[in-house]
């Protein structure tokens, strides 16, 4: 199944509400510093280990996403490129044609709500969250 019909399949909600939990992954909060960064951050490698599965892999979500990024702190996005690149390392075994320049284009323009010729981190989520409903409705049959 192509990558576009996949997506298709899967309906999404763009505009849900934003989740105001007091605290975020591993008890870091996820109110901004004066600084405008967050507080409690910590290095994936320093989560190593620690935490439940569920957490464990929250964690490898973001860094994921991280390790393709490019910019300055606060404003990492993926560029075309690298998010063919995430699409063909990370995700090819959820995905087909992570491969086909043409497929891949056709998500990153789904997938950039903005306009901007990049991937956020909200606009990756969305990928997420799309191929989490895949996986519902493929291995629990809803």
């Amino acid at each position: 199944m192509r990558v576009t019909e996949r997506l298709k399949q899967v309906k999404i909600y763009v505009e849900q509400p934003r989740s105001t939990f007091p605290c975020g992954p591993m008890g870091q909060s996820l109110q901004p510093e004066a600084s405008g960064e967050r507080s409690g951050g910590r290095k994936p490698a320093e989560t190593a280990g620690e935490g439940s599965e569920l957490e464990r892999g929250l964690c490898v979500i973001v860094d994921s996403f991280y390790r393709y990024a490019e910019g300055p702190p606060g404003a990492k996005a993926l560029d075309q490129v690298a998010f063919q690149n995430l699409l063909s390392n990370e995700l090819s075994h959820q995905l087909t044609n992570t491969e086909v320049e043409a497929a891949v284009m056709r998500t990153f323009e789904k997938l950039d709500a903005n306009k901007d010729q990049k991937i956020s981190f909200d606009e990756y989520w969305q990928l997420i969250a799309w191929i989490c409903q895949v996986i519902r409705r493929r291995d629990y049959n809803e």
